[in-house]
């Protein structure tokens, strides 16, 4: 064979190699638009256990499936308090009361800015009484993330503010309270009311002594962060913003 034929079947030999390459190879597009499917949503499901040692009593609120990644911090809550349990139960194995942990979660707003879930416990491992609890979740469903008490109020001025109004509030109605209004330290969490129009009507904080005090949203908008001042009642309609009369807030 010449030179030239075998430099042709080399050639050759190549460019079949190549078109066998490209035929097996998937399509750009198929690489592209392959994503994993979403993982099917499995609603947390209440507990109850009891056995001699514990009771165990856990309920979640319906509604859930709307927004996935709450429902999975609810059940890690859940699995912390639960974990608490377990610990108490190592030190004392066998209590002469059964130890019991409820928590019950609630959904206490439901508006397109926010939505609220409160986890109301009561954990008792030993002694006259269990030690009551509350968590609030505020979720953001347009940015599928929680909202911490301190985003909302950055400012430490401000929460002194608050505490100042509440423990004056707590003064005008001392006569109905069982301890005095000195006596009561304001918790940094909050459960937001909203009006008809999808707007903050006032945020009620809870006191150590279980007590709830509402502070209006129009005393408050000064007191948030920027971001925040139009979430509540009274406050200006932003440039772009639909009126709450036509459109959901």
């Amino acid at each position: 064979m010449s030179r030239l034929s075998v430099a042709a079947f080399v050639c050759l030999a190549v460019v079949l190699l190549a078109s066998c390459d490209r035929a097996h190879a998937p399509p750009k597009d198929a690489i592209a638009t392959t994503t994993p499917a979403p993982e099917p949503f499995v609603a947390p499901q209440d507990v109850f256990e009891r056995d001699a040692h514990a009771i165990v009593g856990i309920s979640y609120p319906p509604g859930l499936e709307r927004y996935p990644a709450l429902a999975k911090l609810l059940v890690a809550h859940a699995q912390a308090r639960r974990a608490a349990l377990a610990a108490a139960l190592e030190t004392t194995p066998r209590p002469t009361v059964p130890f019991e942990l409820t928590l019950r979660f609630s959904t206490v707003a439901d508006a397109a800015r926010m939505f609220v879930v409160t986890a109301d416990e009561e954990l008792y491992t030993g002694g006259a009484a269990s030690r009551p609890d509350r968590t609030v979740f505020l979720w953001l469903p347009a940015e599928n993330r929680l909202l911490s008490p301190d985003e909302m109020i950055p400012n430490p001025a401000a929460w002194a503010r608050l505490h100042d109004d509440i423990r004056q509030l707590q003064r005008n109605e001392s006569a109905s309270l069982a301890a005095p209004a000195a006596g009561r330290a304001m918790q940094r969490v909050f459960v937001p009311r909203f009006n008809s129009s999808g707007r903050i009507a006032g945020l009620r904080f809870r006191t150590d002594a279980g007590d709830e005090v509402e502070v209006a949203g129009s005393e408050l908008r000064s007191l948030v962060a920027p971001a925040y001042a139009s979430w509540f009642e009274d406050a200006p309609i932003a440039a772009g913003e639909t009126s709450a009369a036509t459109a959901k807030l």
